[in-house]
């Protein structure tokens, strides 16, 4: 949870302010390779894989990391960037670079915001199709069935800052975080802060804002 990561400039740790013309000009490269087209179940791996331990080698680790997570697991799942090296704060924009040895990293707004993920995925075609909302404080096994593997949840806490956070739905079962003592089984995502593995859907047992928190459901439609 916490706050959005603005895009910049990561150097050796320490952020320089936003992409430049000659970073454009400059050799760098893909930070991972997407399939053909977009697979949740490759994404929800992807997911799985990090979600306790974020992909250092590869990707730059936010304070508050949550989009960025998403974002990696999605274009893991086949979503293309969309007009890499432009803008870093159109919504029309998604895309994340670093050069050959992962110490220097540029990044669009919509890969690392929620609220601007959340927009873009809305605004680009085939992108995502949202899915209805629900409350924080629901208890309920299942989101809407239209909502799979794959697909991203949206939260905003109710608290004036609008949507702020961002889960990836990867599966069904119990919440292995809260079992033995309490036992919540339904829908699971993973998310980064705070790093989760399999957690609860609605975030209710770790979120002290449920009675105030929306979740936006966004499916992610295959033919990205």
């Amino acid at each position: 949870m916490g706050e959005p990561q603005m895009p910049g400039f990561k150097l050796k740790g320490r952020f320089i302010g936003l992409l430049t013309a000659s970073l454009a000009a400059s050799a760098v490269c893909v930070t991972a390779g997407p399939a053909a087209a977009y697979s949740g179940t490759t994404a929800s791996a992807y997911a799985d894989k990090y979600a306790t331990s974020p992909n250092s080698s590869l990707y730059p680790v936010f304070g508050s990391d949550c989009t960025n997570f998403v974002s990696q697991a999605v274009h893991a799942g086949g979503y293309p960037f969309r007009n890499p090296y432009q803008s870093t704060t159109s919504v029309t924009n998604w895309w994340i670079y670093s050069n050959q040895l992962h110490t220097e990293f540029s990044w669009s707004q919509t890969w690392s915001v929620a609220v601007s993920y959340h927009n873009f995925l809305v605004d680009d075609y085939p992108g995502g199709i949202p899915e209805g909302t629900a409350s924080g404080s629901s208890t309920a096994y299942w989101d809407p069935n239209a909502v799979t593997e794959g697909d991203v949840l949206f939260y905003d806490w109710g608290q004036g800052e609008g949507i702020s956070h961002a889960a990836i739905q990867v599966g069904y079962g119990t919440d292995p975080n809260l079992y033995p003592n309490q036992v919540w089984d339904g829908n699971y995502v993973d998310e980064h802060t705070s790093n989760r593995y399999h957690a609860f859907w609605s975030l209710k047992p770790y979120n002290a804002y449920y009675a105030t928190t929306t979740i936006y459901f966004m499916h992610i439609d295959a033919a990205n």
